[in-house]
């Protein structure tokens, strides 16, 4: 009997020490029209838009757009595509969309398809 009451004790035990909550990443910053600073509580990632050109020439009304469509604290996912300069470059899915936020900026016309 003492056995298995030492054997229970180790398993609440357990499950307390290795349960982690998975903290979704969120947008910190929209540094500009193609970069976010995303964070998930644990460290922050700088993140160039997938599949995005944006010309100058709309670049503060893409910023505006990609403000009111991801504001601070949005939880986020993340498809990674690979990275340029130690910079991670990826698809964008806010968790309330299906849709990945570059193809809603190109949907806007405030980007063209580089993919």
């Amino acid at each position: 009997m003492n056995k298995y009451l030492t054997n229970i004790l180790i398993l609440i035990i357990s499950f307390c020490c290795f349960y982690s909550e998975v903290d979704a990443a969120q947008i910190l910053q929209v540094t500009s029209s193609s970069v976010l600073l995303i964070g998930d509580h644990n460290r922050t990632y700088t993140v160039k838009l997938a599949c995005t050109e944006i010309s100058t020439d709309l670049e503060v009304k893409a910023v505006k757009w990609l403000k009111e469509q991801l504001p601070r604290h949005t939880k986020v996912n993340l498809k990674p595509k690979g990275s340029v300069n130690g910079v991670l470059v990826a698809k964008v899915i806010p968790f309330d969309s299906n849709i990945d936020i570059s193809e809603q900026y190109i949907n806007e016309g405030l980007a063209t398809n580089k993919c």
